[in-house]
């Protein structure tokens, strides 16, 4: 007797534990959109110089398939400095743009880790406030990385951490190097040109929150 009141007490509470569902399925909120926390450490690949920038971003997600999806982003961090060796504030701002294709590793989970990978284009923008100068310019970028994602019914929470690589033929006005003690200053103001065609990289740190639907 006990046993059938417990059956009976279970199939009434089934319809009850359904309605309490909050789907984290892939197909559960497949247009995404939200802002978050951008960390950008830019590193000069021939004097391996480090700059240190932080703003803020947009992402807009769409998940395609059940592992598949496609990633747009829109990030906009700063850097202001005094220079050591040279006077004067150099402030310097990058807002790098990202097309990217995303592969979920755990598609069905309400923890999602996956791999992202993209190319883009940058523009930058240093100001050079002893000399009255500004510099501005467009490199394009690569960006290869991994994410993990908590989902809830309408609100994912995201982490990623990137690697990103500026090239343009003439990098002059991306270098963070300072210029050598007693060099005379330059054109390029606190930071030392460089002719020769290079890249610069970047380790992309972001914090998110989105909604999904």
């Amino acid at each position: 007797m006990r046993t059938c009141l417990m059956m009976g007490a279970l199939l009434c509470a089934s319809p009850a534990l359904a309605d309490e569902y909050t789907g984290t399925g892939w197909q559960d909120g497949r247009f995404e959109v939200g802002p978050r926390l951008t960390h950008l450490s830019l590193r000069d690949t021939q004097t391996d110089a480090t700059l240190p920038m932080g703003g803020l971003g947009v992402y807009v997600r769409y998940r395609i398939t059940r592992r598949w999806g496609a990633e747009a982003t829109v990030d906009a961090v700063m850097a202001d400095e005094l220079a050591s060796q040279s006077p004067g504030e150099v402030s310097r701002v990058t807002a790098p743009a990202t097309l990217s294709a995303m592969f979920y590793l755990w598609p069905d989970d309400a923890t999602q880790f996956y791999l992202v990978g993209g190319i883009g284009s940058a523009d930058h923008e240093i100001d050079y406030a002893a000399l009255g100068e500004t510099h501005t310019y467009t490199t394009r970028v690569g960006t290869f990385g991994f994410g993990l994602q908590y989902r809830t019914e309408s609100i994912r929470y995201d982490a990623s951490l990137r690697v990103l690589n500026f090239a343009r033929p003439d990098a002059r006005a991306l270098e963070v190097t300072a210029i050598e003690v007693g060099r005379p200053m330059s054109g390029a103001g606190s930071y030392a040109a460089h002719s020769q065609d290079r890249s610069i990289n970047g380790a992309m740190l972001n914090l998110g929150v989105h909604w999904g639907w």
